[in-house]
């Protein structure tokens, strides 16, 4: 019988782990998003070093959650976000708009998928 309630206590304890994981990736990647859609804003108004500045602001924000993140989700899909903030903001730099706003939608979409992967979903149990 304490063979059960340890099995039991052990699987409720891996649930409840999943469920604030997924909970702390979603809350992340949503204001991650909207940081994107201001930095795409300012982008579009010529605001350089408002770009920049925010974009030094999420990459600090990235690497405090990748090194949080990275036993639970793949390297791979970590390092490629981490990989396009880092060419975003050479573009900022150079003031190249139309790579800037193509590097914030490569990220919003690494993100999107990132989103779908680590969601609790029929489809990702099996």
């Amino acid at each position: 019988m304490k063979l059960w309630l340890i099995m039991l206590f052990v699987m409720l304890a891996i649930i409840a782990g999943g469920l604030f994981l997924e909970s702390a990736i979603l809350k992340t990647t949503n204001q991650i998003s909207r940081a994107l859609n201001d930095i795409k804003e300012a982008v579009r108004n010529d605001q350089w070093s408002h770009a920049l500045t925010s974009v030094h602001e999420l990459d600090e924000k990235w690497s405090r959650c990748k090194d949080a993140w990275s036993p639970f989700i793949h390297n791979h899909d970590l390092d490629t976000v981490t990989m396009h903030l880092a060419r975003l903001k050479a573009f900022l730099e150079g003031t190249d708009r139309g790579s800037a706003l193509a590097e914030i939608t490569n990220i919003e979409i690494q993100l999107l998928q990132l989103r779908q992967q680590e969601v609790l979903s029929l489809e990702n149990v099996l």
